[in-house]
């Protein structure tokens, strides 16, 4: 059974307790085995911990200032941290070091600022899956701006526009970018992708939502003919709607919605329907979206209502893929 979302943070929250627990208990069990070869270090420590204890209570009972016990302290402390590692040196002992898996936050989930960190990020978005999804979308693992090649573009002109697809696909980089680095979580846009198949959509789309996602905000990525068959079945009570409420909840409030391959879905007068309601929602909630799309605005417009066209040609970003299929080359 799917959890709330208080429960999957209780539960991504107790995990992380765990691995400090288990890097705090692996730094013990090292520190001891130094101890038991080399007791001067251990009475090092000791010292220290003994110093800084005495220091404050004797700041406590007014005996000195606390600039004064900061001062004796530390000078103290300098010199037998400076025999300890004289020690170390000498017998060239390895300190332990923890490999951290995430970098950035230390394997605590949260960044020096408090917020939440991507690999947090990264959980509750593996938890939040529709019916037959299981965990980390596989696109999002392969796919970031780093690894996005200008060099499947054409640097040729193109005659009828005069610029080459290359220039195109680096502004479209480039404002993809602009977006992802000054995400801020409300007022930060929506950006509608559009060009024939094979141009790198999803690859721009997916790394748009990695960035947003280290950042620390919550990023929904859903194809569109998944997101849209769940939400028609929500409405029609043939999913558990006790089971995947809050994955219901998130794809309105998650700080950024990324709905690839749209046009993809079935259409009927819900999906028509339930898109406005969701485009709408969010815009008036100030929470972005990201749409990638093989068709057209004149495709658009001649699927769906023209109050949907309306929301996309108002409120998004249309940014124009250009090229040959990137797929296909890559397959010569």
């Amino acid at each position: 059974m799917m959890l709330s979302m208080n429960e999957i943070h209780l539960k991504i929250r107790a995990e992380y307790r765990q691995i400090q627990e288990e890097y705090e208990n692996a730094k013990k069990n090292a520190e001891e085995l130094m101890y038991a070869s080399f007791p001067r270090i251990e009475e090092i420590d000791n010292e220290i911990s003994a110093l800084a204890i005495e220091s404050a209570k004797r700041v406590l009972e007014e005996e000195i200032t606390p600039e004064e016990a900061a001062e004796g302290m530390q000078e103290k402390a300098r010199v037998l941290r400076e025999e300890k590692n004289q020690i170390i040196k000498t017998n060239n002992i390895e300190e332990f070091k923890i490999s951290y898996k995430c970098e950035n936050c230390s394997d605590t989930g949260f960044s020096k600022d408090g917020k939440k960190c991507g690999c947090y990020i990264k959980k509750i978005q593996s938890m939040l899956t529709l019916p037959g999804e299981k965990g980390e979308n596989a696109i999002l693992k392969k796919c970031n701006f780093e690894n996005f090649n200008l060099d499947y573009y054409s640097k040729e002109i193109d005659a009828e526009i005069g610029i080459s697809p290359r220039d195109i696909m680096r502004a479209v980089l480039a404002n993809c970018k602009k977006f992802s680095n000054g995400f801020s979580g409300e007022n930060s846009g929506n950006i509608l992708l559009c060009g024939p198949s094979g141009l790198g959509k999803t690859h721009i789309a997916a790394s748009i939502a990695n960035e947003v996602m280290a950042k620390g905000y919550l990023v929904i990525y859903k194809s569109s003919y998944k997101l849209f068959q769940f939400l028609e079945d929500y409405k029609f009570g043939r999913v558990d709607r006790n089971i995947y409420s809050v994955v219901y909840d998130a794809i309105y409030d998650a700080d950024l919605l990324v709905v690839d391959d749209f046009g993809t879905e079935f259409i009927t007068s819900y999906t028509q329907s339930v898109l406005f309601d969701l485009l709408s929602t969010r815009i008036a909630s100030d929470k972005s979206t990201v749409i990638s799309t093989n068709l057209t605005l004149d495709n658009i417009l001649d699927i769906y209502q023209e109050r949907v066209m309306s929301r996309l040609k108002n409120e998004f970003n249309v940014l124009r893929f250009a090229g040959e299929d990137v797929r296909a080359l890559k397959n010569k």
